[in-house]
């Protein structure tokens, strides 16, 4: 009888308004101890945050998730109030580090890029191509018709690639990797927003300073001003974390 590899534990789980969020220095190394385990991993905010109390299906999902980072700044604020010490952990970033990880295998390994514009996920495949040969990169843009879309699943099920990256936004990416993890059972998966477009240099990433000061959503405001509607929620969700 074929037994089931034991999994290493997630790291410390803690309530973030009712939603889980994991603590870690090193999440790569809690990944990195799971080969082809099969990972859903969200990056939490606080616009994901406020969007999941109204949106039972989306709290489903966290609630489900193997692994849930804080990504944005006022999920640091939230913890930091409850004096729990934790280092943001942008998605971008981690999906670079699960990237970079992947290139260095000896082992041939696959990745899937899915979601921008088209053209945006080929530039950025590409880019990574040039700096890690070794990766066998698909790239696909995010506008399918619902023909297109079966088509692309099957792809997926052929390629069986290690890890899955998905831009289509919140929560849009999330509702489709849930739909489609039977697929690719062993895979990670991750939403990234709109990383392929700074891989593809389509957008520039807040400078440094302002990232290390919790400010790279202001700069994004900048860059994207129609997103001011969504950015009502910051303080919402500040007000929430003083008195939940």
């Amino acid at each position: 009888m074929l037994t089931q590899p034991i999994l290493p534990a997630p790291p410390e789980r803690v309530s973030v308004l009712g939603l889980p969020l994991h603590l870690s220095p090193d999440y790569a190394q809690w990944w990195r101890s799971r080969p082809q385990a099969g990972t859903h991993i969200i990056t939490l905010n606080a616009e994901m945050a406020m969007l999941a109390e109204r949106t039972p299906e989306l709290a489903q999902i966290l609630h489900r998730a193997d692994l849930i980072v804080p990504d944005g700044a006022g999920v640091i604020f939230y913890l930091r109030l409850r004096r729990k010490k934790q280092r943001r952990c942008p998605g971008i970033e981690l999906a670079a580090q699960l990237i970079e990880e992947l290139g260095r295998d000896p082992q041939p390994r696959t990745l899937v890029f899915f979601g921008a514009a088209p053209g945006v996920a080929d530039t950025a495949a590409q880019r990574w191509r040039s700096r890690f040969p070794r990766l066998t990169i698909h790239a696909q843009h995010g506008y399918l018709n619902p023909q297109e879309q079966g088509d692309f699943a099957q792809q997926l099920a052929q390629w069986q690639p290690d890890l899955i990256l998905v831009g289509l936004g919140v929560p849009r990416q999330e509702y489709w990797i849930t739909q489609h993890r039977h697929y690719c059972p062993h895979a990670t998966w991750i939403g990234i927003g709109g990383s392929f477009d700074i891989w593809a240099g389509t957008k520039q990433r807040a400078p440094r300073w302002l990232r290390e000061n919790h400010l790279e959503w202001l700069y994004r405001l900048y860059q994207e001003p129609w997103r001011w509607r969504r950015m009502l929620v910051l303080p919402h969700f500040a007000w929430r974390s003083l008195w939940p």
